[in-house]
């Protein structure tokens, strides 16, 4: 029989945002669809999803929808490839009809706290990999599976707002003439210069999240216009989840999970001719902001 369900996937969906936004995926009843929990990890990833299996079938014991898991570790190609091999074999060519972008992370330091802002070559070098090269390899390898009216999400940070860089920068990342070699250029920029001490001559501020962050947010803008014309009205988005519980933030933020889940299950899931006239924009708590 047909499998008529919509595919969805979901990176580094093991904790945090990530599971919340399969959790809330599944919740909706509108559109039925197979989520994908993928994680680096498998045993956390397993741990994960048998967790969310239990709820869904609790909370919603005859429900079309349904959780799968599947081992995705976005900083390898070859398990991307794997992945994807996995989908066509399953659903078929083009297999996906979302892409959640939320993978990646900060470098712990010794005593477990987070060093986002922590700015040396080493750090730099694997913050932007971990968020920025992670997504965008993604993205490139999954982009011609795409189903017809396929949406796909960065999750971001508001640490990532223009105004952190100076001189030119602010213009060229917003630029319709900025390509993907272009960004790569930039983000490899940053990392070269805060090797040589000299990325506040170029722009940059020190915040390697913040750097790699913004990257998505310009490669959202830059999918979405190089794609303007494909016939399968494909729909792009970077949404910053707002300061939320996690493992970077700790557990005092303001903010649950589940809150910062909303906005990209809300645009995962609406009607297209609500949000696609702000294809490729920034989004916040359900609206489309400026970056």
């Amino acid at each position: 029989m047909l499998d008529n369900r919509l595919v969805a996937v979901v990176t580094g969906a093991n904790k945090g945002i990530g599971k919340a936004i399969v959790r809330l995926l599944l919740s909706q009843t509108d559109k039925p669809m197979i989520v994908y929990l993928t994680a680096r990890n498998m045993e956390r990833g397993q741990m994960a999803f048998d967790e969310v299996r239990r709820e869904l079938s609790r909370i919603q014991p005859h429900s079309e929808n349904e959780v799968r898991f599947h081992q995705l570790d976005v900083s390898d190609l070859d398990s991307i490839h794997t992945f994807i091999d996995y989908l066509t074999l399953i659903h078929g060519t083009q297999s996906v009809d979302i892409l959640v972008n939320n993978a990646g992370g900060v470098v712990h330091a010794q005593n477990g706290k987070c060093v986002s802002r922590k700015c040396d070559m080493e750090t730099a070098h694997k913050i932007v990999h971990m968020n920025y090269y992670t997504a965008v390899n993604t993205t490139s390898l999954v982009l011609p599976h795409l189903r017809s009216g396929a949406r796909v999400i960065f999750m971001v940070s508001a640490l990532a707002h223009l105004g952190i860089f100076s001189g030119e920068l602010p213009k060229v990342l917003v630029s319709d003439d900025l390509s993907l070699n272009g960004l790569h250029i930039i983000e490899n920029g940053f990392i070269s210069s805060v090797g040589k001490g000299t990325f506040a001559e170029y722009g940059f501020p020190p915040m390697p999240f913040a750097v790699a962050k913004a990257g998505l947010i310009a490669y959202s803008r830059m999918l979405a216009r190089i794609f303007a014309n494909d016939p399968r009205s494909l729909f792009f988005a970077a949404v910053c989840p707002g300061y939320c519980q996690t493992d970077m933030t700790g557990p005092y933020a303001p903010l649950q999970a589940s809150q910062g889940a909303e906005t990209p299950v809300y645009l995962a899931t609406a009607d297209a001719k609500r949000i696609q006239k702000h294809n490729g924009c920034l989004w916040k708590s359900m609206k489309q902001i400026k970056w």
